[in-house]
């Protein structure tokens, strides 16, 4: 049995326990033993608050960590601050998500309820799926993708390193989103977003700097 904690104690993290829960009860693989955030979370957690990223560093046994933070690029920085060797990455799958054809899923990413994920997708590093995003064939999420509660990405979609994908965006066939760049709630994008641009609306545009 493996033991296992989230960083990250927000509303988020406590979704990721739910997976955790689930899977404990299906396979019995995990045990829980908490949650580390740089904010003290003591008093809402008890015991199971245990301790910040400094304290995770000095943790001397194997631990697997649940990085439980939806925005990429806080996930990226959180990540890069670890340094201890007995720290691994789970990949946590929910039982409720249904993926219909073998695929690749990197160290760290996390997958949730609802997701329904269909063939020959790549899932890189470190990238969240959220509760009821659909992900169509021969996509391709690379690290610390964010796709948010109810997005639709059609086939051969990319999104580059660290993009975010809002709650219920649509991505049409064949499109990518560069490094770095955010498709915001309830867009639909119909053409290529560049790094670092954002872009709301229908069909979405790119913000003015």
């Amino acid at each position: 049995m493996t033991d296992i904690a989230i960083l990250g104690a927000g509303g988020f993290g406590r979704e990721v326990n739910l997976i955790i829960q689930q899977l404990i009860k299906k396979h019995n693989s995990y045990n829980f033993l908490g949650y580390f955030d740089d904010e003290d979370k003591s008093e809402e957690f008890g015991k199971n608050y245990l301790g910040n990223i400094q304290t995770l560093n000095k943790w001397d046994s194997h631990i697997s960590i649940a990085v439980a933070v939806g925005n990429g690029q806080t996930r990226k920085k959180m990540v890069d601050r670890i340094s201890n060797s007995n720290v691994r990455y789970a990949s946590l799958i929910s039982p409720y998500a249904i993926l219909n054809d073998v695929m690749t899923i990197g160290k760290g990413s996390i997958i949730c309820a609802g997701a329904n994920l269909t063939t020959n997708i790549r899932i890189d590093n470190f990238v969240v799926v959220n509760l009821n995003a659909t992900i169509g064939h021969d996509c391709q999420l690379n690290d610390f993708v964010s796709v948010m509660p109810g997005a639709n990405l059609a086939g051969n979609v990319v999104l580059e390193e660290m993009s975010f994908v809002g709650s219920g965006a649509s991505i049409l066939n064949g499109l990518r989103m560069d490094k770095s760049s955010v498709l915001g709630a309830g867009a639909v994008l119909t053409k290529n977003l560049e790094a670092r641009q954002v872009a709301i609306g229908v069909p979405a545009k790119p913000v003015k700097k």
